[in-house]
């Protein structure tokens, strides 16, 4: 099922959907992009040409926040799942990576170092290369990345960074999967803690990480979801405006 927005869609409308497409893919020839919508990429999309052109060539994206949930049920009355990669991975879509060769890219050196011991040590995945997200030229990285004839790339730059740096670079990749992953890195070492399920349960995720680093993202919370707001508030308006002329 493919739901658009204004600016941006969903093609992932829950947890076996997604799962599905990762298997699809992994047995795939083609390389695939999954990237995630949420408030804050809603809102990015309608100011950076260059992530919304990104977002709208991926190959799937997933609904990562609640906001998008909300919006397509007060739309389209449409039920979907919120599908979030960090907290399906240690799970889910580990065992999936199995035997499949994995290149991280994002983070600081620190980070990736760490994250590359525990997802070799704890989950037993094959991880061929890493590095860092601060490089300035993308043509060593792309040889790494190939060289290592990984078949799934783990990109953890931060939005926007990673998904126009994959947009950018796709064609010269040697791939199966990209994953754009956030901030996984951080979780899976344990720099940040994971929201308890009660708040990602509930749709109040963002209030447990604003707690957690207030200043990074007080500022990006505040205008992300003010946007998100106005925009749905609007959107409302349009549909019944647009229902009543038919």
């Amino acid at each position: 099922m493919n739901i658009k927005f204004q600016n941006s869609f969903i093609n992932i409308t829950n947890e076996n959907e997604y799962l599905n497409s990762i298997i699809s893919s992994l047995n795939s020839e083609q390389i695939n992009t999954f990237f995630y919508l949420n408030s804050y990429s809603f809102y990015l999309a309608d100011k950076d040409k260059e992530f919304k052109k990104a977002l709208n060539n991926a190959d799937f994206v997933i609904a990562d926040g609640y906001s998008v949930v909300l919006i397509t049920k007060l739309l389209y009355k449409i039920k979907i799942e919120k599908v979030v990669f960090t907290y399906l991975f240690f799970d889910k879509i580990s065992t999936l990576l199995e035997g499949k060769k994995i290149f991280l890219l994002g983070g600081t050196q620190n980070v990736i170092d760490k994250a590359c011991e525990k997802l070799k040590n704890k989950y037993k995945l094959s991880i061929v290369g890493n590095s860092n997200g601060y490089f300035n030229d993308s043509e060593k990285i792309i040889n790494c990345i190939n060289s290592s004839r990984a078949d799934i790339l783990i990109c953890g730059m931060g939005m926007p960074k990673s998904e126009i740096w994959i947009q950018n670079n796709i064609s010269a990749l040697r791939l199966k999967c990209v994953f754009s992953v956030g901030g996984f890195f951080n979780f899976l070492v344990n720099d940040k803690k994971q929201a308890p399920n009660i708040f990602y349960n509930s749709g109040f995720e963002w209030i447990y990480r604003l707690i957690q680093e207030p200043k990074r993202l007080f500022k990006r919370y505040l205008i992300a979801n003010t946007y998100f707001i106005f925009q749905l508030v609007k959107a409302i308006f349009t549909h019944k405006e647009n229902k009543r002329s038919l």
